[in-house]
């Protein structure tokens, strides 16, 4: 197959099992697979920086997760945020509880 064309001899091949009815066709509904378990999960091209990439390559590993499911929480996380209603920014009270750790 090229650029998702069939070639000449993969369509010549397919003629020929249609002709000698290895492949029949029908009028008759397909039957559709069953739909997934669980929720549907949609695909995000993200382009990252390489030191970005490092650091969250790094993070995923050392909590044991594939970067992709760290990103999945992440964006969970910050999204969970943004449906509240909160004062302050969420890069103030993080800024504000790392020095309370520091402190302590």
């Amino acid at each position: 197959m090229q650029d998702g064309r069939l070639t000449d001899d993969q369509l010549d091949a397919l003629a020929g099992a249609v002709a000698a009815g290895q492949i029949a066709y029908t009028d008759a509904p397909a039957q559709l697979p069953p739909k997934p378990d669980g929720e549907t999960m949609a695909v995000y091209s993200v382009r990252l920086p390489a030191t970005l990439a490092e650091q969250l390559a790094t993070v995923a590993e050392r909590r044991g997760l594939k970067p992709s499911t760290l990103m999945r929480q992440m964006v969970e996380q910050c999204l969970a945020t943004e449906a509240d209603d909160r004062p302050i920014s969420l890069a103030d009270a993080l800024r504000a509880l790392t020095t309370l750790r520091k402190a302590a």
